[in-house]
């Protein structure tokens, strides 16, 4: 791989993309940027492909002709629908695996996501690559099936992401109904961190710069981070309400007033567990940002984009 890789990114526009995006940049790497429509916030150099558009495979192909590295993040959140988040996900993939292999594509790189383990996530488990996934929901299912795609590109690596805290690139990326993201822009806007549960369900976050440091690693130092499948996170769990009170010491800090944090009526009983990262850290995947950087960080971005609004 050559000393500045050129790296495509599938899905550039969107919450990790965007961010992951400036991170290569920043890094002296070329990026080529897949999108399905073009954003000025963006930069030069975007390339308008919709991975499930007739002729798609012949328009990877050709983008990838050159590239030392694909990171593949193209695809449907979790709040999107069963069968657009089945078809979407899993013919994607396949595309872009097979087109980066085609076109002489040194590595492939797909971020999958926790919920491939589903049921697996029980009290008191420790959480392995060598756990035995056993996804529930559609999201889940049709991210396990991407990594078997992905297992067919080259030299692969996948990463099995937590849940990433921190701003996006540009306040159009639509990833509000994220928790971090939603708390931190209710305190700005309302003076008030609202939870629509107790806030007792326990999650690993993590910073969404190290997300995109991990990424960028997996795609530029082969030498380093061999192929196979990791888990990235922090390697342990906070309660949500935790990370609410993150928000608004957050606030306080910037404003001098901290806003009330209120909780609501009991959910399902929360499920104590820990994702074990300790195979990503040593092959320097671990994380090195603190929780409560990336909050404020979000905070902050919530206070430039949107507190102006309320105000005005």
């Amino acid at each position: 791989m050559a000393d500045r890789p050129v790296v495509a990114v599938t899905g550039a526009s969107g919450y990790v993309g965007g961010r992951l995006v400036e991170a290569l940049r920043a890094a002296g790497c070329p990026v080529r940027p897949l999108v399905r429509h073009t954003h000025a916030w963006l930069g030069a150099d975007q390339v308008e492909v919709d991975l499930l558009a007739a002729g798609a495979s012949s328009r990877l192909e050709g983008t990838f002709d050159g590239v030392d590295a694909v990171v593949h993040l193209a695809g449907p959140n979790e709040t999107a629908g069963s069968e657009e988040i089945l078809t979407a996900t899993i013919v994607g993939t396949d595309r872009v695996a097979r087109a980066a292999q085609a076109a002489g594509v040194q590595r492939l790189v797909y971020l999958s996501t926790m919920h491939v383990y589903g049921a697996a996530i029980r009290d008191g488990a420790v959480l392995t690559e060598a756990t035995v996934p056993e996804p529930r929901h559609p999201y889940g299912v049709a991210r396990l099936a991407s990594e078997h795609l992905a297992a067919s590109g080259p030299d692969p690596v996948i990463l099995r992401l937590t849940n990433s805290v921190g701003a996006p690139a540009e306040p159009s990326v639509d990833r509000w109904s994220l928790v971090a993201n939603d708390l931190a822009r209710q305190a700005v806007t309302t003076g008030t961190v609202r939870l629509a549960t107790s806030g007792r369900q326990r999650r690993d976050f993590c910073a969404l710069a190290d997300v995109c440091s991990w990424l960028t690693a997996a795609a530029t130092s082969r030498d380093r981070v061999a192929a196979g499948t990791y888990n990235v996170g922090s390697g342990h769990t906070i309660e949500v309400l935790e990370l609410a009170g993150l928000v608004a010491d957050a606030v306080a800090h910037e404003t001098g007033r901290r806003p009330e944090v209120v909780v609501g009526p009991d959910g399902p009983q929360a499920v104590d567990y820990r994702v074990d990262v300790g195979r990503a850290a040593g092959v320097g995947l671990g994380p090195t940002t603190p929780l409560g950087d990336a909050v404020a960080e979000t905070v902050a971005a919530c206070r430039d984009w949107f507190a102006r609004k309320v105000h005005q």
